[in-house]
């Protein structure tokens, strides 16, 4: 988290979003706000299988917006969107697969 805070920011303005491995296929993520080092952790993992997913998480710098493709926790499957207010992810929207 330290070193990933020292990143440039790139995600809601004035956060770097961290992201590492947690498994074949599965990812674990937190919002580091860059000027304060407050962590905020997605509250579940991320799994791309068996969708092949790619990049299972999107966000650009200038945006709140967060979007997930996979499994959330290892349950379902599909698209989901989320805002992140600065202390929270909340879920926008599901799209099911």
């Amino acid at each position: 988290m330290r070193e990933a805070q020292k990143h440039p920011v790139d995600f809601a303005g004035h956060f770097v979003m961290a992201s590492w491995g947690c498994g074949a296929g599965c990812v674990m993520a937190a919002a580091i706000d860059a000027p304060t080092g407050a962590v905020t952790m997605l509250p579940f993992t991320v799994s791309d299988w068996p969708l092949d997913v790619t990049e299972p998480l999107s966000y650009r710098k200038d945006s709140s917006l967060l979007v997930i493709r996979g499994s959330r926790s290892e349950k379902g499957n599909g698209t989901y969107y989320y805002d992140f207010g600065g202390k929270a992810f909340r879920l926008l929207k599901a799209i099911e697969e």
